[in-house]
């Protein structure tokens, strides 16, 4: 994903308490109910959820992640190793006693094997008796790598299991339930900015036809579609039917056909309301979708190995509409702009195209100009002459734009 860090912290910072724990609990009769009650009050396992900025001696990045804190009793009661687990559910419809369907990870680190279920575990050298005295941080995530299955606010159960060392879980639920020695939960208000998994399955055919529909309003902004615009849009919609049964992809097609003819049509009058596409897609796309429709009007604009300024202008709006990284947007369209034999830009050179935006000041602008005339001035000597070529007109474009703010 955009710029993500990707951190653990798991401390083990337990304690052994060999002497209490056998008095309390090894049948000595030295302690009270009472004062048993208190002591189990004491070990019992627990688990909370809190925003915080990890601190700064952690070396973590100086942003808001969800720190994970455990204490109590995780030991396992008859072998030295204690296999852990940490899950997440999503129980918005559902009692806190429940287990709702599980949160997906946008990173593989804090996923299951073979699938995007949220979930970390790991094994520790244990005893017994072994247990956090207070509340330590088990671990830090990253907010961004939440992926829940619908946008809005949500109660997201965080479960930690402490098990044998060979029990098993798979989409969040545990294999054998006999296996788990001890466990803990809590619930933790969450506010999901992006479409959800679900929402998104639901949503996918819809987002389909708006993308096939803004790519072909993209390849009309230049005043004209030809026939290579129209087949990289064609061949986009056909792989959406390839995994599909015979039925299903047929029907599929069907579809497609009637749609790419119809929204071709309309983009030659250049009477549809891109503005209103954009709306109905920004509130139907998940974010990863969003960088497909991105990457699809990019091919189509360098199909005929041209960038048209229209073009250029109507992706670069796309683009800052629906909210995508401007970063990995820039990097996205320097690939083609790379393979592309013709250039456009309108007549002054968008800075949106190297990732400034108006927020910045001259010294963020220039240091961005800084980097990009450094990368493709490194391009100018390519063996490539299509790309050598491109190299020295962006080479001349950025130097242009780094006169503006030069002092």
């Amino acid at each position: 994903m955009e710029g993500i860090v990707i951190w653990i912290v798991i401390i083990a910072g337990w304690w052994v308490i060999k002497s209490i724990f056998s008095s309390a609990f090894g049948g000595g009769g030295s302690l009270s109910n009472a004062d048993r009650q208190e002591l189990y009050d004491k070990l019992k396992l627990q688990l909370k959820v809190s925003e915080e900025i990890p601190p700064k001696e952690r070396g973590l990045p100086d942003q808001k992640c969800l720190a994970v804190k455990v204490k109590g009793l995780f030991g396992h009661p008859t072998e030295n190793k204690t296999k852990i687990f940490l899950t997440i559910h999503d129980n918005t419809e559902l009692g806190d006693d429940e287990f709702g369907p599980p949160v997906l990870s946008a990173h593989p680190s804090f996923a299951e094997k073979n699938n995007r279920v949220f979930s970390l575990t790991t094994v520790w050298e244990t005893s017994s008796d072994t247990y956090f005295p207070d509340w330590y941080n088990l671990i830090y995530i990253p907010k961004e790598l939440i992926l829940a299955p619908y946008k809005g606010r949500r109660n997201l159960k965080f479960n930690f299991t402490a098990c044998d060392t060979d029990a098993e879980v798979h989409h969040s639920a545990h294999d054998d339930l006999e296996k788990i020695k001890y466990s803990a939960s809590t619930i933790y208000k969450f506010t999901s900015k992006e479409i959800g998994y679900l929402e998104e399955f639901k949503n996918r055919d819809k987002v389909e036809d708006l993308t096939i529909n803004l790519a072909m309003n993209m390849a009309a902004s230049d005043g004209h579609l030809d026939q290579k615009e129209l087949n990289v849009i064609k061949d986009w919609a056909k792989s959406l039917t390839l995994e599909l049964d015979e039925d299903k992809a047929s029907e599929k097609k069907k579809h497609f056909a009637k749609l790419i003819k119809e929204t071709y049509k309309i983009a030659q009058t250049k009477k549809a309301s891109i503005s209103k596409l954009v709306s109905e897609f920004n509130d139907k796309a998940s974010k990863s979708q969003k960088y497909l429709a991105i990457e699809l009007m990019l091919n189509v604009a360098s199909s005929d190995s041209k960038l048209a300024k229209e073009e250029e202008q109507f992706v670069n709006k796309i683009a800052k509409s629906i909210g995508i990284d401007l970063q990995t947007f820039k990097e996205m369209k320097n690939k083609v702009i790379a393979n592309v034999d013709k250039i456009d830009f309108a007549e002054k050179p968008s800075e949106a195209s190297f990732g400034i935006t108006d927020d910045m000041d001259d010294a963020e602008k220039r240091k961005i100009l800084r980097k990009e005339y450094t990368k493709w001035n490194g391009q100018t000597n390519h063996k490539d002459p299509k790309k050598k070529k491109r190299a020295k007109e962006m080479v001349k474009i950025i130097a242009d734009l780094r006169k503006q703010y030069s002092h």
